[in-house]
């Protein structure tokens, strides 16, 4: 009985060899050789990215290095001790030398002390000291109004009296932050002043953020 399946068999074979020589750069069967297709650096590329590659490697570690002592928090449960003595040893030079220190933004509070009246006290100092600075041609800082059975008050600044007679007759000066609050404040200040002594008041507004 005849081996219908020889001549397929063989037909193929011949078909994978063809196709094998092709492949290897033979160019049989009108195949262009895969290896003459295929992309081939030069040593010298090939070198030089090896180079790129070694200060790849190299720039990871030195920053790993640097970096190293940020792993302390993650140690927390080997003990405060234990974390600090590793950090310590992992840490760079520099960081040695200038500790870390972790400072919290101050809280504003809306009444006492808060950056606002921090800044009031400053503008209240640098503005005295000139008046005081001038005190020999009569300015006078924080000047004092007296009032029967109430307490006396004290504008920032007191100018010049207009008549040498009678002193308590001068101009006042307030400090108020140029804001919306200030300005209300302002204006209470002049009416409270007036009243209690009769005389004028100017405001000098000023901007908070000159004296933070």
């Amino acid at each position: 009985m005849p081996d219908l399946l020889a001549a397929p068999y063989q037909a193929m074979v011949e078909l994978q060899r063809r196709y094998n020589d092709a492949q290897a750069g033979g160019g049989g069967g009108g195949y262009a050789g895969l290896q003459a297709r295929m992309y081939r650096p030069s040593e010298a590329e090939i070198a030089r990215l090896r180079r790129e590659q070694a200060i790849a490697r190299d720039n990871a570690r030195a920053a790993s290095r640097e970096n190293a002592w940020m792993a302390a928090p993650v140690l927390a449960p080997v003990g405060v001790a234990g974390a600090l003595g590793v950090a310590a040893r992992m840490a760079p030079a520099a960081v040695e030398a200038v500790p870390l220190v972790l400072t919290r933004r101050d809280p504003y509070l809306r009444v006492g002390d808060n950056w606002a009246t921090r800044a009031g006290r400053r503008a209240d100092r640098f503005y005295g000291a000139k008046a005081d600075a001038k005190e020999a041609a009569g300015w006078k800082s924080q000047p004092r109004i007296t009032r029967e059975g109430q307490t006396a008050l004290r504008p920032d600044i007191g100018a010049p009296a207009r008549n040498p007679a009678k002193p308590d007759k001068r101009f006042y000066l307030e400090l108020k932050p140029d804001t919306p609050t200030g300005r209300i404040a302002g204006r209470k200040a002049v009416k409270k002043y007036k009243e209690a002594s009769g005389n004028k008041t100017r405001v000098i507004y000023y901007n908070p953020k000159d004296f933070m």
